[in-house]
């Protein structure tokens, strides 16, 4: 991987774009430009980024999910190389390694608010890798994983949405994973 992919510049003047705090948009730093903000996975796409597979290279002593637009020595952590994200989908592949998830029986998706989270989904080795070291998956309990086949994947996740709340009424709780027999 290369630590020297620049910012595209700003759509508008040309000028230098920068990725804030925020780690979701880059803004455009000519002060007189009206661009507010584009999402930072829409800035790059498959050059530059890191390669699939395990382990995943570090930036600032974490690890790099597959998925996730990285810019120079900056990782835009909120944000979905729109590129590979498209590619995951696709091709059935690991939003965390990128590697193909057709070899294994099973997958695992993020499960928020009754909707499969976006990026795809991830080998259960590469789920607890992500649980464990990202901060919003750590953190946030409105974040269930569960197991899915790949016949399961489709746009429309109501299989599996439904196999969360027969889980959580045949158990009275909401659970952090959930396999494909409850």
């Amino acid at each position: 991987m290369s630590s020297t992919i620049p910012f595209p510049p700003c759509p508008d003047c040309e000028g230098p774009l920068k990725l804030r705090f925020d780690t979701t948009y880059v803004y455009c730093l000519n002060t007189t430009c009206e661009f507010d903000g584009i999402n930072a996975g829409e800035v790059v796409g498959d050059h530059g980024q890191p390669d699939r597979g395990l382990p995943r290279p570090l930036i600032k002593g974490r690890p790099v999910p597959w998925i996730a637009p990285v810019i120079g020595d900056q990782v835009a952590w909120k944000a979905l190389n729109a590129v590979r994200f498209r590619s995951a989908e696709r091709h059935w592949l690991c939003q965390y390694c990128g590697d193909a998830l057709d070899s294994a029986p099973t997958a695992w998706v993020a499960v928020a608010q009754d909707e499969v989270a976006a990026g795809g989904g991830l080998h259960q080795n590469c789920m607890e890798l992500a649980r464990a070291e990202c901060p919003a998956l750590r953190h946030d309990p409105c974040f269930v994983f569960a197991e899915v086949r790949p016949e399961d994947r489709a746009h429309d996740w109501s299989a599996v949405i439904e196999r969360l709340m027969a889980y959580e009424q045949l158990h009275d709780q909401v659970p952090n994973i959930v396999p494909l027999l409850v």
